[in-house]
């Protein structure tokens, strides 16, 4: 079997697909990366083939104008172009880009099966042109149900104009990592699948202290929102927040974000900083988790039955952490607030209550339960019907 993968170019959607896609390397398929130009890196640093199509879109430049509103900010409301949610337009231009190469590639590499993440409609676009069966695998919370009545007409010029005709936006069938508790009801045929945490190239180890004194607490804020806008990475600020109250403060970064935290030059001494060591590791041995909201976080935190305190400042971050927070293994604060005393509160609960780590602990067990990447690699092998052809 030939499997093409995509993803736009934003690292965190990568990862979400790389242990299916190595997966279906191991066993025995052909599997090539196609993304934007701006991934090709972090394809081939994740040990898989990388394809180019399409070109780079302004992604950091549209997410700044979706970030939610600091509090007491001025300025005007941000601008919203058509029906449906204002995302649609970022999700279009990346579909724009990537469709027609990516019809191309499916065609010339002769390719049995497309797998897109669920931002990427370019993917299922692509593979109705050239009549393949189309994969969505999820990286979080299934937000664009919410945008079920708008998605076809939103992607009909595109698909008319390849001559894909009417497209399904939610594929053939769903991968799905998040604990259906959790999860958004969808009318779609899904395959559940363990959540592997994948957080980039591992190259830092994590040593953790030999003794376990205190309480860990790691404090993580992702990679986009440095990247979409300097001033809102605050992980330094609430990891100092909580130095001095009687935990152990991890505060893993990248290395991008260590020259951030050298120029702040702010930092508590007894605030441990690790750098480029995947969070994966240092959750493991955690008893909390403070970070930014997003979906890839949540899960990694979820994975090792860690209760977590989220500061969502996207409206995805939003949809992501309400659906933790209703599973009881999550506390949601808004930017407004982040006053250092209810952080403080706020984690203590965290630590303090059995509930959450309770609640984390279920979902954690719950996924360890769901078939592997490995098996779900096999059951997609059943959906094409052209392998003779190879």
């Amino acid at each position: 079997m030939r499997v093409v993968f995509t993803t736009w170019a934003w690292p965190s959607h990568l990862y979400a697909l790389v242990p299916l896609a190595r997966a279906c390397r191991a066993a025995g398929h052909e599997v090539i990366f196609a993304s934007e130009p701006g991934l090709t890196r972090d394809v081939l640093r994740a040990d898989l083939p990388a394809a180019v199509v399409g070109t780079d879109v302004d992604t950091a430049g549209m997410v700044h104008e979706y970030l939610l509103p600091l509090p007491g900010a001025d300025g005007p409301a941000p601008r919203r172009e058509g029906k449906g949610p204002r995302v649609l337009r970022m999700l279009m231009a990346h579909a724009e880009s990537m469709a027609a190469d990516l019809v191309r590639l499916i065609g010339e590499w002769r390719a049995d099966l497309v797998v897109y993440d669920q931002v990427t409609l370019a993917g299922p676009i692509a593979a109705a042109v050239t009549g393949v069966p189309a994969v969505r695998q999820l990286y979080g919370v299934d937000l664009l149900q919410r945008a079920r009545a708008v998605l076809p007409d939103a992607m009909a010029p595109l698909a008319d104009r390849l001559g894909a005709g009417p497209v399904d936006p939610y594929g053939t069938v769903t991968v799905d990592p998040v604990p259906a508790t959790m999860q958004l009801p969808g009318e779609h045929r899904v395959l559940p699948v363990r959540y592997l945490p994948y957080n980039g190239p591992e190259n830092q180890p994590w040593r953790p202290p030999e003794r376990r004194r205190r309480p860990r607490v790691c404090v993580s804020w992702g990679h986009t929102i440095a990247k979409v806008d300097p001033e809102r990475f605050i992980a330094d600020r609430l990891a100092a927040a909580l130095a001095g109250t009687g935990v152990e403060v991890v505060l893993a970064v990248s290395a991008a974000q260590r020259d951030l935290l050298a120029a702040r030059k702010d930092l508590p001494d007894d605030v441990r900083v690790v750098v480029d060591v995947p969070i994966k590791d240092v959750l493991r041995d955690c008893d909390a988790f403070v970070g930014h909201g997003g979906a890839g976080g949540i899960l990694t935190a979820l994975a090792a039955g860690v209760p977590m305190l989220l500061v969502p400042q996207l409206p995805d971050h939003a949809g992501h952490t309400g659906r933790a927070a209703a599973t009881g293994a999550a506390t949601v604060l808004s930017l407004a607030d982040l006053a250092p005393a209810t952080v403080r509160e706020e984690v203590s609960r965290l630590l303090d209550d059995p509930e959450p780590r309770r609640a984390a602990g279920e979902l954690a067990e719950g996924m360890r339960g769901q078939a592997t990447p490995a098996e779900v690699a096999g059951a997609l092998a059943g959906l094409q019907p052209s392998l003779a052809r190879h």
